[in-house]
């Protein structure tokens, strides 16, 4: 008489196999959805500070330096003289201790503004380095931005974004009469 093992488990059934497999799947997806809003946080919140910064250099290249600029001596035939010759126009000159003051209030101005090309995830926005040399301005500045989701498999909630931009102002090449353009 052979005797049956009642404890013996059987493995040729399948029962329950694709249980598992739609719960590891579901994870895959979850996880992988987290990780890409992430990804667009930054992306997007990279371009908003990059704006930031684009939005403080324009305001601190436009600070005229109205000695500099309108020492010399132009008269009626110095523009049509560079226009024959094919001289290049020099650089706009640039008040480099009115140009810190601007960049820093546009700089306050987008950290406080609440408008629609700010992103809220952007943290403390931070002027690192500015560089002035008379006729050009360069900018750097720094933000965190905290993460929608905590990263899986990691403790990362927050990354350091940066931003470069540098700006001159020239005269635009053409004929002016009157301060108008004319071609």
């Amino acid at each position: 008489m052979a005797i049956k093992s009642l404890h013996r488990p059987n493995f040729s059934d399948d029962k329950g196999s694709l249980s598992v497999v739609i719960i590891g799947l579901f994870f895959i997806t979850v996880a992988s959805l987290m990780v890409m809003s992430d990804v667009a946080a930054v992306l997007v919140a990279k371009r908003s500070l990059a704006q930031a910064t684009e939005a403080a250099v324009q305001r601190g290249v436009h600070t005229l330096n109205s000695e500099a600029y309108y020492t010399g001596k132009g008269t009626i035939f110095t523009a049509p003289l560079a226009l024959v010759t094919n001289r290049d126009h020099v650089p706009i000159p640039i008040d480099c201790n009115r140009a810190v003051l601007e960049v820093i209030l546009e700089l306050h101005n987008w950290s406080n503004d609440q408008g629609s090309l700010k992103r809220h995830e952007l943290q403390g926005l931070v002027l690192t380095d500015l560089q002035c040399d008379g006729t050009s301005l360069e900018i750097s500045t720094y933000a965190e931005i905290r993460f929608p989701f905590v990263v899986p498999f990691s403790r990362m909630d927050s990354a350091v974004l940066t931003s470069t931009v540098g700006a001159t102002n020239q005269v635009r090449e053409g004929f002016y009469l009157f301060g108008v353009r004319l071609n």
